[in-house]
């Protein structure tokens, strides 16, 4: 899952996250209906991994609305 997503951001998404990626540093992309994708992540608490490979996570963002 998390390659097919970032197959389909634009080129200056998957650039964000790389170069967090290469100098290890949080970072994460919105998407629709509330998910995320990102790189070393894990301390953000708003986030809600539910996948992860590496140091890569895709899962949900955390609103505080709702009871996630």
């Amino acid at each position: 899952m998390i390659k097919v997503i970032l197959d389909q951001l634009t080129d200056e998404e998957r650039r964000q996250l790389m170069y967090a990626f290469e100098h290890e540093f949080s970072q994460y992309i919105k998407l629709p209906l509330g998910k995320f994708i990102g790189v070393n992540v894990a301390p953000i608490v708003h986030l809600k991994i539910k996948e992860s490979a590496g140091k890569w996570a895709y899962g949900d963002i955390k609103d505080g609305n709702k009871n996630d």
